[in-house]
């Protein structure tokens, strides 16, 4: 009876430690099924690399233009012809894509149109004196009027394929006058506004005309008065060649204070 009580004890402690342990074990179990999933450490996609910024140097090749009929907006009559001078500059480009800033030095002539000038509101016919523009070879000084300009002009891209894009852009300097312009001061025999010659224009070699220099001015040339700096605002349209991605070819045009059109190329480091 001792021993099998004592069976009986021995087994029901069996028992509770089995039972002890299953229970122990479940927790762990179910941990190990709830465990945080696995890091992804893959690198997030990080686009496409910035482009480098380049440096690069050019020159361009322009033709200033002042139209006759624009000039005659501000005056009665503008000399036998408008204004068209060829300028020469230098830039230096600072380029990153299909940006640019670029700074522009640049020299040209702007001699307007030799001849007879009168200003608006003025009629010779009634008395009213005009002026007679002389060309840079039979002024005093021999000197013509022009303009040293430098400015800076932001330009973008529109690529059309890998070699060719629409090129434009805008900008603004300042323009250094250089020279001077000379006239007469003319009485006109026997002229009208709309047909001043030859009775507005000087009687001696080289002019042959029929007009009278005028005692303003002692009968001498004189200097027009013209503001020493001009503002020079850009505004650019055209297209640009890339033979190579380190050279560049422009064909462009717009305003640059005066209408132009030209070409210009730039090789970059």
């Amino acid at each position: 009876m001792r021993l099998r009580l004592r069976q009986l004890c021995l087994g029901s402690l069996l028992l509770a430690a089995v039972a002890s342990g299953s229970a122990i074990a479940g927790p762990a179990l179910d941990d190990d099924k709830k465990a945080s999933p696995p890091v992804d450490i893959t690198p997030e996609p990080t686009g496409p690399a910035e482009k480098p910024v380049e440096y690069g140097v050019g020159i361009r090749i322009r033709n200033v233009r002042i139209p006759k009929g624009e000039i005659e907006l501000f005056v009665d009559r503008a000399g036998d012809s408008g204004a068209s001078n060829l300028g020469l500059g230098v830039d230096l480009t600072r380029r990153r894509g299909n940006t640019e800033l670029q700074l522009g030095f640049e020299f040209e002539h702007v001699q307007p149109g030799s001849g007879v000038w009168i200003e608006s509101g003025k009629n010779v016919a009634l008395g009213d004196e005009a002026d007679f523009v002389v060309d840079p070879k039979n002024a005093t000084n021999g000197e013509s009027l022009g303009w040293f300009t430098f400015e800076f002009t932001f330009l973008n891209h529109a690529p059309i394929n890998k070699y060719m894009s629409v090129r434009y852009g805008g900008g603004a300097g300042l323009g250094i006058v250089t020279g001077s312009l000379q006239h007469y001061n003319m009485v006109c025999v026997g002229a009208t506004n709309a047909n001043p010659t030859p009775g507005c224009v000087p009687m001696e070699s080289p002019f042959n005309g029929q007009g009278q220099k005028s005692a303003d001015g002692g009968g001498a040339l004189v200097k027009y008065s013209i503001p020493p700096v001009f503002p020079v605002v850009n505004a650019i349209i055209g297209l640009q060649f890339k033979p190579t991605d380190k050279m560049t070819i422009n064909l462009e045009g717009g305003i640059r204070t005066f209408l132009f059109f030209g070409t210009s190329a730039s090789y970059f480091f």
